[in-house]
């Protein structure tokens, strides 16, 4: 079985813009668009299970949300679908506001980012 782990916020900053990795967004569509990690994706609840096929299997894939426990759902749904470079942000998105690390809002004009094509 792949072993999730966690990640700080600082090693989730040195992963992001990296081809290879796509950081995901578990909480409601409000919570996202009121501010997100820069360039993450938004799949809400239930969705993971949905849409995690959109994406390469070898890409990493870096999951949070208000609560390591809801960011780890979304991360045991990649796992089941047969990803094995898969982690979480330990904080949640508030270890990321803590470590003033680049955020989007909506009102920032800045389109989220879609699933590449596999």
């Amino acid at each position: 079985m792949t072993d999730i782990k966690t990640v700080t916020a600082q090693q989730v900053e040195e992963l992001r813009g990296r081809p290879n990795v796509q950081i995901v967004d578990t909480r409601p569509p409000f919570s996202y668009f009121g501010g997100r990690i820069a360039g993450a994706m938004n799949l809400p609840g239930r969705s993971v299970n949905l849409r995690v096929g959109q994406f390469p299997a070898d890409r990493k894939l870096v999951f949070y949300d208000d609560t390591i426990d809801k960011a780890m759902e979304g991360a045991e749904a990649a796992v089941a679908a047969g990803f094995t470079d898969v982690c979480v942000l330990d904080g949640g998105y508030d270890s990321w506001l803590d470590a003033e690390l680049p955020t989007e809002t909506i009102s920032d004009g800045i389109m989220p980012p879609m699933p590449a094509k596999s």
